[in-house]
């Protein structure tokens, strides 16, 4: 047996846990959060849980614009005209209203809540991008995704026969996304946000609705489309919806 066989038996299993313990600590905090180009530092540090990284309530999203209240297990972020609801240990979520799954549920470290941080950034309208060879998470944008200030909704305007349907998971990594209106819309104003980023050159836009394929694979994950313009009577509108991609 090696010389670390025999230290690891002297040990016994009890000193074997603290030190891979330990070994996950130490692994966990190499993970760095980066919000609009300015590191963000923890209290409690980043944790990675089933290929998700989760970080401390509050610690990101108030630099997102959103305001966080927690109660019993209850935690809701609202900023920028948009609201987000989880719950300590389970996989429901709620965007504006709508359900929505994610794959790892919020839980309790210590006194700590921690939360998944891309569902989070991406629901309150921020870009969120992973760099592998330096595990740095960049977080980009106010939680407004079109703007900091979403224009309110035009009267009896809704987005209806949604693809895919808010709150349901589809198994592709390039989504065809589409939508039709309730009311006619000036076709010039429309515009379309996919996680906070435009994609509006990849849509067919017309008076009643949109049509695209996005060009490119996501993540695993919730996702969030925004839809802003203005109708046909000059009432300008902000609306969208929230699905989950799957293997």
């Amino acid at each position: 047996m090696s010389s670390y066989g025999n230290f690891l038996k002297r040990l016994g299993g009890a000193g074997v846990a603290a030190i891979l313990l330990l070994t996950v600590t130490a692994q966990a905090q190499t993970v760095s959060i980066v919000v609009n180009g300015q590191p963000v530092s923890f209290d409690q540090p980043p944790l990675e849980r089933a290929g998700r990284v989760f970080v401390p309530l509050r610690g990101v999203f108030e630099r997102l614009g959103a305001s966080v209240v927690y109660s019993a297990g209850q935690i809701n972020a609202t900023g920028n005209g948009r609201n987000v609801s989880l719950h300590i240990g389970s996989t429901s979520a709620t965007v504006n209203g709508q359900p929505v799954a994610i794959d790892v549920a919020p839980f309790l470290v210590g006194p700590r809540t921690m939360v998944p941080l891309r569902f989070i950034a991406q629901s309150l309208g921020a870009t969120v991008d992973y760099n592998d060879s330096n595990r740095t998470v960049s977080i980009n944008g106010n939680g407004g995704g079109p703007g900091p200030n979403p224009q309110p909704a035009g009267p009896g305007f809704f987005l209806i026969a949604r693809y895919p349907s808010a709150g349901s998971t589809v198994h592709m990594r390039m989504p065809r996304l589409n939508a039709n209106f309730t009311q006619p819309a000036e076709r010039s104003s429309i515009r379309v946000y996919f996680d906070g980023n435009d994609v509006t050159s990849n849509a067919l836009i017309g008076r009643n609705g949109f049509n695209m394929t996005l060009p490119y694979a996501v993540p695993y994950g919730a996702h969030n489309v925004r839809v802003t313009g203005t109708t046909a009577t000059g009432a300008s509108f902000s609306r969208g919806w929230a699905f989950n991609t799957a293997p």
